[in-house]
């Protein structure tokens, strides 16, 4: 009898994952077969295939991960290269506005040595893939990020700083067939991250940072998950001007990490639902910018290749989205070196990758005491 009930129970499971796996089902119940998925031998790809099939109601998955850390960790990364690279600016068609100032080099821009600058950023991704279970899955998620940073010159060729990241995001994820209900989700979350620049000469300059912080997240089927974050960035950037013109270059390496707890179903964890998602990225592009009297339009392309992303979560063996992308931008800065402000904006989007779009809208002000 003892064997005959487990059996049954067994065969309730299977077939609860069955249906989670054919068709759009709701976070709670995917949750629970995964749940039971990972207890038992043998049992690993149906896991895996309901994690390719609703990759949103899981903390991370390799596809879902990619789009969290590339909007919190990576933009930060790169919100702090860009405004140290700006006090790196060298000989320029600006010098004449600032020779009478105090402070030259990397304090620049005013009578003091601090420097203060705010990054703005909406993040919008696209994924659009065939799941395992030959269904089109569909992820959408706008990640909008708040970068706050403070840096002083320790000297006329060095600055240190922290910088403080806000991020609140939505989105929906779907896999089946027109018509059905998509699950709906919620994110948001913080970095704190020191930072260092050193211009090593007038036209190289590198910098590093490292960040900790915390995110939550909250799915449709009354699903939430609390997460911790982190990152260490390097990042060497060349600067030179031909003229009015200005010829630019980065070449930068990121190290993230999200740990998410289990996944709770109306406060009760989810067992084996907890993930720990890596993602280490190597980013290089090139800049061209023409200065005009306090405005300098410019376009850029840069190239990212995901040396690594991996998740502890049951993932099939395919990856989805790829691990190289190409990024072009356009933007414009203005710029008020007599003042010490400056403030510029920039649209960006990213082609290559296999099945994933992603659209960047920046914006940033920065002043120099």
């Amino acid at each position: 009898m003892r064997s005959m009930n487990k059996f049954i129970l067994m065969g309730s499971a299977f077939l609860l994952a069955a249906g989670a796996t054919n068709a759009n089902a709701s976070c709670d119940s995917v949750l629970s077969s995964y749940s039971w998925l990972i207890t038992e031998p043998g049992m690993e790809l149906e896991a895996a295939e309901l994690v390719s099939t609703n990759p949103e109601c899981f903390g991370g998955s390799a596809t879902t991960s990619q789009t969290q850390i590339s909007s919190t960790s990576v933009q930060q990364a790169i919100a702090i290269s860009t405004a140290l690279a700006a006090r790196t600016l060298g000989a320029s068609p600006m010098d004449q506005q600032t020779a009478g100032r105090e402070t030259k080099s990397m304090a620049g821009g005013g009578k003091s040595a601090f420097n203060t600058w705010i990054s703005g950023s909406i993040n919008s991704t696209d994924q659009n893939y065939t799941a395992a279970n030959t269904f089109n899955t569909k992820n959408e998620t706008d990640i909008r990020t708040g970068i706050f940073g403070a840096d002083y010159a320790l000297s006329p060729t060095m600055a240190a700083g922290l910088s403080v990241a806000l991020d609140d995001g939505d989105g929906l994820g779907i896999n089946a067939a027109a018509g059905s209900t998509p699950n709906i989700f919620t994110s948001n979350g913080y970095l704190i991250a020191p930072y260092f620049g050193i211009q090593i000469t007038n036209e190289l300059a590198a910098d590093v940072s490292a960040g900790l912080g915390k995110g939550e997240m909250d799915i449709s089927g009354n699903v939430s998950t609390d997460s911790d974050r982190l990152f260490a960035a390097a990042n060497l950037s060349y600067s030179k001007w031909l003229g009015n013109a200005q010829l630019t270059g980065k070449l930068g390496y990121i190290h993230a990490e999200e740990k998410y707890d289990n996944m709770e179903v109306l406060g009760v964890e989810q067992l084996g639902t907890n993930a720990k998602n890596k993602l280490d990225q190597l980013r290089g592009g090139v800049q061209a910018g023409y200065w005009m009297d306090g405005v300098m339009p410019y376009a850029g392309l840069s190239y990212s290749e995901d040396v690594n992303r991996s998740t502890t979560l049951a993932a099939a063996p395919e990856d989805p989205i790829g691990e190289e992308a190409f990024q072009w931008t356009l933007g414009v800065n203005f710029i008020s070196p007599t003042i010490g402000l400056s403030a510029g904006f920039a649209y960006s989007q990213e082609a290559g990758r296999s099945n994933q779009d992603n659209d960047v809208i920046m914006a940033n002000l920065n002043y120099r005491f």
